[in-house]
């Protein structure tokens, strides 16, 4: 099996997280321990009616000074609505935000902390590390199972003009605490459950044979690769069952911080494009290449795989390393059959005419494709892409 450097490496983990059933009910209490008394909130407009929401807001609203309530409903915010949502919170003289949601609107709350701390508009800070000012401190209840939002220095978002994505990235906005209720995701409808969970699996297979992977990232990866890969199909067919619901929370944040600490690859940077330009939802942009990756790196030699393909319930072991990632693969694209993920660009209206364009857009992103363990050129990007129409 093909291993990686085992040397100098870093590792990060900076937000404080409360985990099980029931936990968001601690924040309140937290909140008065940290000594906030003017909160605002950030809320994903598919929570608003979520039973477990409603009671802890009513008792937020009881016992803090509620200043703002801001209500996103924007799958794939862009720059213009992040100004826009700035304006609405200037002045308001709140201690914190607490953002509810899945990953956009986590995304919103984070970029929304450092923005009314700094000047200007929120374009000029689109990059790496150019925010100056830390945040109102940030508190994430995330209502899906899929980014790992809660936790990674990335607010990803559209710029409307150049018609692309690309984030505000920076520690300083990252959240001071998090909790992961599976009870604020029951109310998730299945189409957003399924995309955010393959998003979560995505990465941890992403992160996992990243050439920017370490030891302790892949940690986070295995484990959020294996608990994702048996949990998904089973919240589908019971999306009630709040132990499969806690699995994937879990599982998603493991696999933000295993991506925090390696890297995205070429699938993720296949999703941005295809984001903009046909509106797919994030997740299920981003998942639809990784059954082609993993097939074209296993066909050129990769053996990454195979570490990965022995945490899947069941998997025959008596093969060798070659045979396990073919086998990984058709797993793989096993679990897309049962929870309805498209395994070709088809279905969003794609046809030969759009490959060249959707390549070249994806090689603006080319560090990320540069991550992945077997190396694709642009024309690579090209023949995979036709290879899926």
């Amino acid at each position: 099996m093909e291993s990686i450097d085992s040397g100098l490496f870093q590792f990060t983990l900076h937000t404080h997280v409360h985990v099980g059933r029931g936990v968001s009910g601690r924040l309140p209490d937290v909140l008065q321990e940290s000594g906030f008394r003017r909160v605002a909130l950030v809320v994903d407009g598919g929570v608003t009616a979520n039973p477990t929401f409603v009671k802890l807001r009513d008792r937020l609203a009881a016992s803090f000074e509620l200043v703002h309530e801001l209500v996103n409903r924007v799958s794939e915010p862009d720059y213009d609505y992040l100004d826009e949502c700035r304006d609405r919170l200037a002045g308001k003289p709140f201690d914190c935000l607490i953002g509810f949601g899945g990953g956009s609107s986590l995304d919103l709350t984070k970029a929304l902390s450092v923005l009314v701390t700094n000047p200007g508009k929120a374009l000029q800070y689109r990059g790496y590390n150019l925010v100056k000012q830390p945040g109102v401190p940030v508190f994430a209840l995330p209502t899906t199972a899929g980014t790992g939002a809660e936790v990674t220095p990335n607010a990803v978002f559209t710029e409307s003009k150049e018609k692309r994505k690309f984030g505000i990235n920076t520690p300083l906005y990252l959240p001071k605490a998090a909790f992961l209720d599976p009870l604020l995701t029951v109310t998730c409808p299945k189409s957003v459950t399924v995309a955010s969970g393959v998003d979560a699996l995505m990465q941890a297979i992403e992160s996992f044979v990243a050439t920017k992977a370490t030891p302790a990232s892949r940690v986070f990866s295995r484990e959020a690769f294996r608990l994702v890969f048996a949990a998904l199909p089973r919240v589908v067919r019971e999306p009630e069952n709040l132990d499969h619901r806690e699995a994937m929370q879990l599982g998603a944040y493991y696999s933000g911080i295993a991506l925090m600490n390696s890297a995205p690859g070429p699938a993720g940077a296949m999703s941005y494009p295809l984001g903009v330009h046909y509106r797919v939802p994030h997740g299920l942009a981003h998942a639809v290449f990784e059954p082609t990756i993993v097939r074209w790196n296993v066909e050129r030699g990769c053996t990454l795989y195979e570490e990965l393909y022995g945490l899947i319930d069941g998997a025959p072991q008596g093969l060798d390393p070659k045979e396990k990632g073919a086998e990984f693969h058709r797993r793989l694209t096993a679990l897309y059959d049962e929870v309805g993920i498209p395994r070709s660009l088809t279905p969003f209206g794609i046809s030969r005419q759009d490959v060249r364009f959707l390549a070249e857009q994806a090689v603006l992103l080319k560090a990320a494709i540069d991550f992945n363990p077997v190396p694709i050129s642009v024309e690579d990007i090209t023949t995979i892409l036709a290879s899926m129409i």
